[in-house]
């Protein structure tokens, strides 16, 4: 079982050390143009920002090596009614990459992610309900979470999961939907990517 909603106290550190990471900010006012209603930036991003403040790293105007994609993720479900879901994706991320060109933006409608499994992967898995359920079934636990602004421009946090994982430090498998990402997909996710390189006090499990 993982864990529940993060506490008031984890919910703050995590919060306060984005607003200390520079570049984290500038990608979130970029992508709060978008006029989407329920979004965030996820995944690497805010793990990056939070594992380097932990390793002690001062954040600067722009992200470090460890940074691969700039996750921006939203939900409209009637672009999937419409079949323009993959035109309103691509048209987003030239927007957000002509706005702020040093990160690499990657722009995907969680309503639609069940339409890709079907189309690229032959895999059919049901559609998502809403953003936190689909940041809910992300790869590893530390990695459920994003941030976005709400419309008073203030800070908000998505993470349904919880945040023990991301603030101890510990890499798992997320175990909640393998139709999703099955265990061996983590396992090469893990090999892949030089993430105790960039922050050796990660703690990296295999999969059960």
């Amino acid at each position: 079982m993982h864990d529940a909603a993060p506490g008031a106290a984890q919910a703050g550190q995590v919060l306060s050390l984005v607003r200390r990471t520079p570049w984290l900010m500038q990608a979130l006012a970029a992508a709060g143009q978008q006029g989407w209603s329920s979004w965030c930036i996820g995944a690497g991003a805010v793990r990056c920002a939070v594992w380097e403040a932990l390793h002690g790293r001062t954040a600067g105007v722009r992200p470090p090596s460890g940074l691969g994609d700039m996750d921006a993720v939203y939900f409209d479900a009637q672009e999937v009614a419409q079949g323009r879901w993959q035109s309103a994706q691509a048209s987003a991320r030239r927007q957000l990459q002509d706005s702020l060109p040093w990160a690499r933006w990657e722009v995907v409608n969680q309503a639609a992610v069940h339409c890709w499994y079907r189309g690229a992967a032959g895999q059919p898995v049901p559609p998502f309900a809403s953003l936190e359920q689909a940041v809910a079934s992300w790869p590893e636990v530390a990695t459920c979470v994003g941030v976005y602004l709400d419309a008073r421009n203030e800070l908000q946090l998505v993470a349904p999961l919880g945040l023990d994982d991301l603030l101890a430090l510990r890499v798992r498998y997320n175990a909640s939907q393998p139709e999703r990402v099955d265990a061996r997909t983590y396992a090469q996710r893990m090999q892949s990517k030089p993430w105790q390189r960039h922050w050796p006090l990660l703690q990296i499990e295999a999969a059960a």
